[in-house]
């Protein structure tokens, strides 16, 4: 059974319009506004960074609730309460004076990120759309490109004289909350009601091919993966991307500004290393036809560590450039090479759950920026934090080289154990 809407591109159009709202207020957005409110509110960089941590954590943990949402109250309903949860952090975040509120405002947003991005998403696109990868192609490059626009929006307000780019960091949420209020209701509006999944258990088995029978015989169960050194190099890998996503967008504009460069052209290059992470990503599906899952990791790494590398020196042009292609290429290749890694080692058999223990683990890297802010309290730079992430990507790099594909070995039963024995 399938949703029936009217007009499901103008569906399609109402939740990538949120998605692309909620990714340019949320990561990119906080790292280029977030010097401005320390400056102002007399904020230890160990407390903005806390925020960013818990951004992460609320997004990362809060991932399974859009789903359990969705089956008891429908989209609509997931989406009234993500666009409720939107709006109040954006808010809290406009009229914040505490850290205490700044906290509770990262949390909401994290929150809201969850419930009206992907999960809703693309659980609705795929039952509207017979060319699904089209559509969902569409959509994720939509909000790919939030992130880009959002810093942009920032730093180009001074020249269309909206507010002033040192002081004026309150209007900018202000103009989050009044967006993400329109993009809410038109994608509440346009959502399909309830829709009753008990329907889909009357729906007919999809077939499956005997070739494809015979080799889901040879998947893996969760139990013998997670006993394999190279689920966790998979993971390790993984969660460098988001280690230093969520790192290198917290901290990034502030260290260059320290570093003698201009907020501008600051912001300019992390929406630059957003846009080239957007278009690789695109075609690394492409590519992944061609060459191997391991080999685009192996690459993926190398590009984040020369990236990381390269933004803890930068104090010109030359070294931004190699941060924003580095770190861009890197994380446009990462999702997509930990993801088809996974499924070619482990197969489709158990690959929802390992799937989500690898999110799940993932989510400590959200306590990067807590550290980082910490380090640039303690240390006076942040050189010192990125530095680490690209020593940690070197590390999953040797690790990765190194990997080879895992062996299933089956684990005898008690007679066949005592058969032995004798």
């Amino acid at each position: 059974m399938r949703y029936q809407v009217s007009h499901p591109w103008v569906t399609f159009a109402a939740l990538s319009l949120v998605f692309f709202v909620v990714s340019a207020g949320a990561f990119s957005s906080l790292g280029v506004v977030l010097p401005a409110m320390v400056r102002e509110l007399h904020w230890s960089w160990t407390q903005a960074g806390l925020g960013y941590t818990f951004l992460g954590l609320a997004c990362g943990l809060a991932s399974f609730v859009p789903a359990i949402l969705i089956r008891r109250i429908g989209v609509r309903g997931d989406m009234i309460i993500g666009t409720l949860l939107l709006v109040s952090g954006f808010g809290a975040m406009a009229i914040t004076h505490s850290v205490w509120l700044y906290l509770l405002a990262t949390i909401l947003i994290g929150l809201a990120f969850a419930l009206v991005s992907t999960v809703p998403g693309t659980h609705v696109l795929t039952d509207l759309f017979e060319k699904r990868s089209t559509a969902l192609g569409a959509y994720f490059t939509i909000g790919a490109l939030g992130g880009v626009v959002g810093p942009l929006l920032y730093t180009n307000a001074l020249n269309l004289g909206i507010f002033d780019l040192a002081h004026g960091w309150r209007p900018f949420w202000i103009a989050f909350v009044l967006m993400a209020v329109m993009s809410g209701l038109f994608a509440i509006a346009f959502t399909p009601k309830r829709h009753d999944e008990s329907a889909h258990k009357l729906d007919v088995p999809e077939q499956v091919s005997p070739g494809e029978l015979i080799e889901g015989l040879k998947d893996w169960t969760v139990r013998h993966a997670l006993a394999t050194p190279q689920f966790y190099i998979i993971v390790g890998g993984y969660t460098a991307y988001l280690l230093i996503n969520t790192t290198a967008h917290g901290f990034a504009v502030e260290h260059l500004r320290e570093n003698g460069v201009d907020a501008k052209d600051a912001a300019a290059m992390l929406s630059l290393e957003q846009l080239i992470g957007a278009a690789i990503s695109v075609v690394g599906g492409m590519v992944g036809e061609k060459i191997s899952a391991k080999t685009m990791m192996i690459v993926s790494l190398v590009a984040l560590a020369f990236g990381m590398a390269g933004l803890a020196e930068a104090r010109g042009w030359e070294l931004m450039m190699v941060y924003a292609v580095g770190v861009g290429f890197g994380f446009g290749l990462s999702f997509i090479a930990s993801t088809i890694l996974l499924f070619n080692y482990f197969g489709k058999k158990s690959n929802l759950e390992l799937y989500s223990i690898m999110c799940m683990i993932s989510t400590s890297a959200a306590l990067g920026p807590a550290f980082g802010g910490w380090a640039r309290d303690t240390l006076g730079s942040f050189s010192g934090m990125f530095l680490l992430c690209a020593a940690i990507s070197a590390s999953m790099l040797v690790a990765t080289v190194f990997m080879s594909p895992p062996v299933l070995r089956k684990i005898p039963d008690t007679a066949t154990v005592r058969e032995q024995a004798l």
